[in-house]
C-alpha cells in the first residue's frame, strides 16, 4: 500500500503550515528550492492528501508520493518502491505508474478515481493515449525551441521566451522534457528522434507563415504551430478513415 504523503513529509522533518495541516491541501516549506525558508508566512509546497501528490508553486517540482520520498531520501526509485511493496517478480504496468497530474492531461484521472478495476482493464488504451500525448507535446515544444533558438540579435527576447518555454515544459508533466529537447538539439540530424524531425518541419512551416505576415510575436508563432500541427493531425486521421465511410459521412 502506498504511504500517506503527510507521513513521508513528517518522516523527513518538513515544516507544515499549522492551519492547513491534514486538510486536502496541506501547505509546507519547500525542501527543494527553499525559496520560502526565510519567509515566515510563505509555504510554497502543496501536499494533496487525497491524490497523494505534491507540487511546489515556486520551483514547480511535482510528482507522486513515491517520487516525493525518492527526492527527499536520495534513494533510487526501485528501492523506495520495494520498501512499501516488497520485491515483485512482475513489473507494474506503466499505466499504473502515471501520476494524477499526468492522467489528468490525457483525460483518465476521474475514470481511474471512479473505477480502478475498469481503469486496469483499459490500461493499454491509457498508455497509448499517454504516449501520443508525450509525442505531440514534444513535437510542438521542440518546434517552439527551434524557432526561439534561431532568433537573431534578440538575446533578451530569447531569454524571456526560453523562460516561458521551460515553464511550459514543467506544466506538461513529462519527465525531463526540456532537458530532452536541449539534448536533441545538439544531436546530428541523422540521429534525430521522430518527434524532433516533426518538430523541425512544424517550426519551419510556422516560421514561414510569420515571414509572410511579418508578425513574430510569441502568441502568433504559437498559434501558427498549434494550427499547423492540428491540421496535419486531422489530415492523418482523415487518411486512416476507410473510403466508403468518408463517402457516407459526406452524403449525411
Amino acid at each position: 500500500m502506498l504511504p500517506s504523503i503527510l507521513d513521508v513529509a513528517q518522516k523527513f522533518g518538513i515544516q507544515f503550515e499549522t492551519r492547513s495541516y491534514g486538510k486536502k491541501e496541506t501547505r509546507c516549506k519547500c525542501p527543494f528550492c527553499e525559496e520560502d525558508a526565510n519567509k515566515p508566512k510563505k509555504y510554497y509546497l502543496s501536499l494533496n492528501t487525497v491524490d497523494n501528490v505534491y507540487k511546489c508553486w515556486y520551483c514547480k517540482t511535482s510528482g507522486g508520493v513515491l517520487d516525493f520520498e525518492v527526492q527527499l531520501s536520495g534513494k533510487p526509485y526501485d528501492k523506495v518502491k520495494e520498501q512499501y511493496f516488497g520485491k515483485k517478480k512482475r513489473k507494474l504496468h506503466p499505466a499504473y505508474l502515471l501520476n494524477p497530474y499526468q492522467l489528468d492531461r490525457i483525460g483518465w484521472k476521474e475514470y481511474k478515481r471512479k473505477s480502478f478495476q475498469d481503469f486496469l482493464q483499459k490500461r493499454e488504451q491509457v498508455i497509448k493515449d499517454w504516449k501520443q500525448y508525450v509525442h505531440d507535446e514534444m513535437v510542438v515544444n521542440y518546434a517552439l525551441f527551434i524557432c526561439i533558438a534561431h532568433l537573431e540579435n534578440q538575446e533578451k527576447r530569447q531569454e524571456e521566451l526560453l523562460e516561458w518555454l521551460i515553464q511550459s515544459c514543467w506544466e506538461a508533466y513529462i519527465p525531463n522534457m526540456y532537458t530532452r529537447i536541449q539534448d536533441e538539439f545538439l544531436k546530428p540530424s541523422e540521429a534525430a528522434a521522430d518527434w524532433a524531425r516533426e518538430g523541425i518541419e512544424l517550426g519551419r512551416s510556422a516560421w514561414r507563415v510569420c515571414l509572410k505576415t511579418m508578425d513574430f510575436e510569441l502568441e502568433t508563432l504559437l498559434l501558427n504551430i498549434m494550427f499547423i500541427h492540428y491540421a496535419a493531425h486531422m489530415e492523418t486521421k482523415k487518411r486512416h478513415v476507410p473510403k466508403e465511410k468518408r463517402v457516407t459521412q459526406k452524403v449525411i
